[in-house]
């Protein structure tokens, strides 16, 4: 709900329209024994995110604990997010093909554009994508426009399932691109790269997503330092901190940024390039010129895939850009700035470790050795029932992998951020509390 602030004389306006003498007067027909007659008691000053919570938990009963992830996060959501991005000038906003009635829009993707860059190391983005796993696809199709002779595909098992099944729907239709995937070492969880380094230089693309689909940081290292690499992300905070993977595409997610789950979507993608493949990149990209006043002012450059400038040349048929979403993930980087955002991710980091560490004192043991940022897998073999108690107490101890992978029973994807942080003692206790019943 929007809060509009009064003054006392609207106050006494309103009561007099309404026709009664005192705000009293209007809780007259509520019974003295429902009222509250003291102060609401709300420890403080306490951080909004702190705030929201114990809110939260004095409506009723305490809100599940999710420990969900895979590639999509339950993050703060700072509330100047909602209150900015639901203003009309923006919903009601179209694809700004008229700069000078869209320079508002204009400098947003601009902005965006500019984040994605400063996050990835790379040297241009474009106005957003769907969402990653479409940007994903869209990579392989812009490697394909580039290396026009390469057909062997490599994509590392560690690249999350689901995105792999959107690139399987575009390959149906390249019959001459070959896909082959690359193993994940059991011990670190890393991708192997056990091919040649000249096989690599010739390959169509490498793709390796880091942190990958089991949480651990790929090093990237065994990656010939000529072939043509396509990193992915869905776990876009752990960028404040990490090192990009040296790529010449770089796609991702950016929900983790303002962006709440809501049920699976709508999110915002990204992609970055080398400048020299500008021409080859998929969606709008903005830039920021002069009028003929000699103003600053913002303008679409560049469109290669829009299909009333390109009809059937264009670079991708798919023409939406999030753009909505793109504004959350703008709002919340210009909000939180560099020290803010890395903030926050220490903040998930450390609640994540610190929850491995209390599921090993219990006998639950991490199946991958290879450092992490915020997510893991861990195997519960020795203590089966643990999660179905925990999920039956409002408790859900992450993913289970079988939903992909058949042969990895009783192991979990466990994903925490900094909503976990404040509470991490007593997410500890719960989890122990169970392990000794169960």
């Amino acid at each position: 709900m929007r809060y509009s602030g009064i003054t006392e004389r609207d106050r006494q306006e309103m009561l007099r329209v309404i026709g009664v003498e005192s705000v009293e007067d209007l809780y007259r027909s509520v019974p003295q024994a429902v009222r509250m007659n003291r102060p609401l008691q709300v420890d403080g000053p306490l951080p909004e995110a702190s705030l929201m919570r114990r809110l939260e938990e004095m409506k009723g009963p305490a809100p599940r604990v999710s420990l969900v992830g895979g590639g999509l996060y339950n993050h703060y959501v700072p509330a100047p997010v909602d209150s900015l991005a639901a203003r009309s000038e923006w919903v009601t906003s179209y694809t700004p093909y008229q700069p000078e009635l869209a320079q508002g829009t204009l400098v947003m993707y601009y902005e965006f554009q500019t984040y994605v860059c400063m996050l990835t190391g790379q040297e241009l983005a474009n106005g957003g994508m769907y969402d990653a796993s479409t940007a994903m696809a869209e990579a392989v199709m812009m490697a394909r426009r580039i290396r026009k002779k390469a057909t062997d595909l490599y994509v590392s098992d560690a690249v999350h399932p689901e995105y792999r099944r959107v690139l399987d729907t575009y390959l149906q239709f390249q019959d001459d691109v070959k896909l082959h995937v690359l193993p994940v070492d059991p011990e670190t969880g890393r991708t192997i790269v056990d091919i040649p380094t000249d096989v690599q230089r010739d390959a169509l693309a490498i793709i390796v997503q880091s942190p990958n689909f089991f949480g651990v940081i790929e090093e990237g290292t065994a990656v010939a330092d000529d072939a043509f690499v396509i990193s992915v992300c869905t776990e876009a905070q752990s960028m404040a901190l990490l090192d990009p993977l040296r790529a010449d595409i770089a796609v991702g997610d950016m929900q983790s940024f303002g962006i709440p789950v809501q049920l699976g979507g709508p999110t915002a993608g990204f992609m970055a390039a080398k400048k020299e493949h500008v021409r080859q990149i998929p969606g709008r990209l903005v830039g920021k010129t002069k009028d003929r006043l000699g103003r600053e002012a913002y303008c679409i450059t560049l469109a290669t895939r829009e299909q009333f400038i390109r009809r059937e040349k264009a670079t991708s048929n798919i023409c939406t850009s999030s753009g909505l979403m793109c504004l959350r993930a703008s709002i919340y980087l210009s909000l939180l700035g560099k020290e803010g955002l890395q903030d926050v991710a220490r903040q998930s980091a450390r609640a994540a470790h610190a929850f491995c560490e209390a599921l090993e004192e219990v006998g639950l043991k991490r199946v991958h050795d290879g450092s992490f940022f915020n997510e893991f897998v861990v195997d519960a073999s020795a203590r089966p029932q643990l999660w179905e108690a925990l999920r039956a107490s409002g408790f859900v101890m992450g993913i289970p992998l079988t939903r992909w992978w058949p042969d990895r029973e009783h192991q979990y994807l466990v994903a925490l951020t900094e909503l976990h942080y404040p509470q991490i003692r007593d997410l500890i206790q719960e989890v122990k509390r169970h392990a000794h019943d169960s």
